[in-house]
């Protein structure tokens, strides 16, 4: 007996990614036999209906390009666009996984997607039965979010009973899930628990200590809407990221040419990033990687200083010329202390603060902080740390004012009160932003109680929190990589695909060759 569309509506399971919802269903109006049960005689029409009536935004299709003819759906795709959904394809073989050179188009269709997710929109992927192809592609996308390949799995099976077919799909979504080594783990939990620090901050960064009290009363639980968006990241999330960008670039280089200045290349990095904040640079930039994310394009109140300095710059390397220890120099530091050698780590921060920020103080800060970042990151107690880096920095010419901050606090009394926070400084120059971020992480009892501490106060909010969260990610990842915002948060597959990009670089050298086409040379 036919099975039909009235005799059998279509099933659509929701997966629940980001702000949005992922449907997984077989192919829409499929007609012919079936592996499992009675032949297919649907109607594209009516399953195309119940699709928009489910709320899709677009629809994501992986069957290849005969099977539309064998399924009877060769309009499938014009019919979805004349609904008002938008229609992707990806083919992929069925019982199998996405080749390497889809997976290379697979970065730009991903950003996409998860764009729309972010945004609370819903998404209906399909295969021909809705369970192999469906399901692998369903878990990828919640591995790009920061699942582990287990979780991932466990979660798109619940939702689909059946998804992910083939072992070979099992392994596609392992390979992916793993992050090749502890380092590759901490810069992920680093840059996510940063990412999750600026998002919880962003809506109160120009607000007093009182208009928050008023406003969140029992405190900030959950992460505030910021221009429509829940989980929006601003400049400080969109700078650490250009320069992860860049770092990657400056390696990739040094590989293949046996030559490279890395200051020089993120130079180049911040430069785009400055473009996409409207900006004019003076030198040429080229149009690859994130600058071609449009998430990285929206100004979230990027600061005037590397604005100004970058608008400035007529080489790359150039300095800034100005007197500013603003906090723009270790919002953005957590790639340079995990990315480069320990024994790198203080000069690369002092030399790529310096190209947006000229007052000694501001370079100096964000090189303890990075040095800490990379001591906590080796095994070393944070306290210990900060001790030792201070007594360091007091020896430093120009190192007085960041030695001072980071006793301040030591000393301070670890009750997490926003007063006791803002005894610190209001966050605005670097000093104060790393006195506030290395009290917060003392202090707290949790990543969230640090967060919520870090936060708390009528200063540069979404900077001390995002900094802050650059150390909670190394002190517990675990609880970083886990926390119900982790996948909510604006970029997290940007995180997640950086990340991906430096463990196989990491682990093998011969894949510069390959990322080079990502992260071509400057």
């Amino acid at each position: 007996m036919l099975r039909d569309s009235t005799t059998y509506p279509l099933r659509i399971d929701s997966l629940p990614i980001g702000n949005g919802l992922l449907g997984l269903t077989l192919c829409p109006g499929k007609k012919g036999d079936s592996v499992f049960g009675g032949a297919w005689n649907r109607d594209l029409s009516v399953d195309l209906d119940a699709i928009k009536a489910w709320g899709a935004k677009a629809v994501l299709s992986l069957i290849e390009d005969y099977e539309f003819d064998m399924l009877s759906v060769s309009g499938l795709g014009d019919a979805v666009n004349a609904r008002g959904m938008d229609w992707h394809h990806f083919p992929i073989r069925d019982v199998d996984v996405p080749t390497p050179e889809a997976m290379e188009r697979w970065r730009h269709l991903s950003s996409i997607l998860h764009r729309a997710l972010e945004n609370g929109d819903r998404i209906l992927v399909h295969c021909r039965g809705g369970l192999g192809r469906a399901g692998t592609v369903a878990a990828l996308l919640l591995i790009e979010r920061g699942r582990s390949a287990t979780n991932a799995m466990a979660s798109v099976r619940a939702a689909r009973p059946g998804a992910i077919e083939t072992r070979v799909q099992e392994r596609f979504v392992e390979i992916h899930g793993s992050h090749g080594g502890l380092r590759p783990i901490q810069l992920h939990a680093s840059l996510l628990g940063g990412a999750i620090g600026d998002s919880l901050g962003a809506e109160i960064e120009f607000l007093s200590l009182a208009e928050i009290r008023r406003r969140y009363l029992g405190g900030i639980k959950d992460l505030p809407p910021h221009m429509g968006l829940r989980g929006a990241m601003t400049d400080d999330t969109q700078m650490t990221l250009f320069t992860a960008e860049g770092i990657m670039r400056a390696q990739i280089r040094d590989v293949l040419e046996g030559i490279c200045h890395p200051p020089s290349i993120i130079h180049h990095a911040l430069s785009r990033w400055y473009k996409t904040q409207g900006g004019k640079p003076a030198v040429q930039t080229d149009e690859v990687g994130l600058i071609q994310d449009p998430r990285l394009w929206v100004r979230r109140a990027p600061g005037n200083t590397c604005l100004s300095s970058l608008g400035a710059s007529a080489d790359f390397g150039d300095l800034a010329r100005n007197n500013s220890k603003g906090c723009g120099t270790i919002m953005r530091v957590a790639p340079i202390a995990l990315m480069f050698p320990r024994d790198q780590v203080r000069q690369m921060a002092i030399d790529t603060s310096a190209l947006t920020h000229g007052h000694v103080t501001g370079q100096l800060a964000a090189a303890a902080w990075a040095e800490m970042l990379a001591d906590v990151a080796a095994g070393n107690e944070l306290a210990a740390c900060a001790t030792r880096t201070a007594e360091t920095y007091t020896r430093l010419e120009g190192g007085e004012e960041t030695a001072r901050a980071i006793r301040a606090a030591l000393v301070a009394p670890r009750d997490g009160a926003a007063e006791t926070v803002e005894s610190l400084g209001g966050g605005w120059t670097a000093e104060e932003a790393l006195s506030i971020a290395l009290y917060a992480c003392m202090a707290g009892k949790s990543f969230e109680e640090s967060l919520a501490i870090a936060v708390t106060h009528g200063g540069d909010s979404d900077s001390t929190s995002a900094i802050a969260g650059n150390m909670l990610g190394l002190l517990d990842p675990a609880a970083v990589l886990r926390h119900r915002w982790a996948e909510i948060v604006e970029g997290g597959d940007i995180i997640s695909r950086l990340v991906h990009d430096f463990g196989r670089l990491s682990s093998d050298i011969n894949s510069a060759e390959q990322l080079s086409a990502f992260y071509p040379g400057a």
